[in-house]
């Protein structure tokens, strides 16, 4: 009931919580480049007319800016994004009760992009995802929406999908075609896992073998609640990043997440029983790593309208500092004197870096202390009584990747 109120006022306000909004963008959108199936859940509040999200923003709002943004963008996306504020009619028509209770809406490929071959506007050319939507009016006056990733986007199985719900797919794009029906709600609450289900037969029967969610023997596990689980990584980075630019830290972070998803790095299991700072500087050096090893592969990360690949911001310097080490450091402050970085020790006695040389400024402090400073903390008294483990943790994976390469050498 609280939580009901506290809504309404944040509505009535007209005010969003940009926070919030943050945390479920970059997760979706991570969710959407890890190379598995994704089914994210949304719900939406419909008062005076108009549906607003978890975060108090008005959808309507952010369709509308989408066009405008959608006109300096390639043609496809024009005709898709006008699509969709159809689609945003038809949501309110739901909610006040001129169409029946449930939609599906088959975000097919664009076909533009189906012979491409390189990543773009958060399009992967090789997995070619349709989106699946779902909507759901409920009986609490809630707009329930559920987007399934369908690889492949084949489109006999897409066709299979109408054909299921009665219905006839009529030549050229999908996305436009919505299909509207009354459901009881056992049937809603079961739809999407039926429609992912017919799509998969489709294949089967194409091909064989055994699929889901149109990934052959595709893992049965949600990406969206995957990346949910990784608070250590999220954390880090919403607390030192103010938003998506493309650049290294969003790429860094998406090479970290990929990494542990595919088994290729596991969650660190130690950081929560010593505290946040060790977490947090953990966190920022995972994704150090694995985004520099993810642009020595020149791999590319996409989703939800964004294409990030190996030349975001690439060099050192402005990876360390989009990371969080020291991302104040080189401006100079009201007043101040714009620090200049030298080879030195750093003199916090504690400091993970000593007693090896590392990037120091005039006042021979490292990059990662200055960050505590720049956030009013004294690193200090942050790494007392975790400096072991800190030094420890720090040095594992730079050991391990040092041994590789010996290994590799005496081979």
């Amino acid at each position: 009931m609280m939580h009901t109120i506290l809504e309404r006022q944040h509505i009535e306000s007209g005010q969003f919580d940009i926070e919030t909004r943050r945390y479920y963008d970059t997760v979706t959108w991570l969710a959407e480049v890890l190379p598995g199936s994704m089914r994210t859940p949304f719900e939406y509040t419909y008062y005076n007319g108009e549906l607003y999200g978890s975060d108090g923003s008005a959808i309507g709002t952010i369709f509308d800016n989408s066009i405008q943004e959608a006109k300096s963008l390639p043609s496809y996306e024009l005709r898709r994004r006008l699509l969709e504020k159809e689609e945003y009619d038809d949501m309110l028509a739901m909610m006040q009760g001129d169409k029946p209770n449930t939609m599906v809406v088959v975000s097919d490929f664009p076909p533009e992009l189906m012979v491409a071959t390189q990543d773009m506007g958060g399009y992967n050319v090789a997995r070619k995802q349709t989106m699946l939507r779902v909507l759901l009016r409920t009986t609490d006056n809630k707009l329930q929406m559920y987007s399934q990733s369908l690889d492949g986007s084949n489109r006999r199985a897409l066709e299979a999908i109408y054909e299921h719900l009665g219905r006839n797919a009529q030549p050229g794009e999908l996305l436009g075609q919505r299909i509207s029906v009354d459901l009881a709600t056992k049937e809603q609450e079961f739809l999407t896992d039926w429609l992912t289900a017919v799509y998969d037969r489709t294949l089967q029967a194409q091909y064989g073998g055994e699929w889901y969610a149109g990934q052959l023997n595709g893992r049965k596990h949600n990406t969206y609640d995957f990346v949910r689980g990784q608070q250590d990584l999220l954390t880090a980075y919403l607390a030192t990043t103010s938003g998506f630019t493309g650049g290294f830290r969003d790429y860094a972070l998406a090479a970290a997440m990929k990494d542990r998803f595919i088994g290729r790095t596991e969650s660190p299991v130690a950081e929560y029983k010593f505290g946040g700072v060790v977490a947090h500087q953990l966190s920022l050096n995972e994704m150090y790593l694995a985004g520099n090893s993810a642009q020595q592969r020149g791999e590319t990360f996409s989703g939800c309208g964004a294409s990030i690949g190996r030349n975001s911001n690439s060099g050192t310097e402005s990876q360390l500092q989009s990371l969080g080490f020291g991302n104040q450091a080189d401006k100079a402050k009201s007043g101040g004197e714009k620090l200049v970085w030298k080879d030195g020790i750093c003199r916090i006695d504690n400091c993970p870096t000593r007693p090896g040389k590392t990037k120091v400024a005039q006042c021979s402090v490292c990059r990662s202390c200055q960050f505590w400073f720049d956030k009013g903390r004294d690193p200090a008294k942050l790494y007392k009584g975790m400096q072991h483990v800190q030094k420890e943790s720090f040095t594992l994976q730079f050991a391990q990747k040092k041994q590789t390469k010996i290994r590799k050498t005496k081979a």
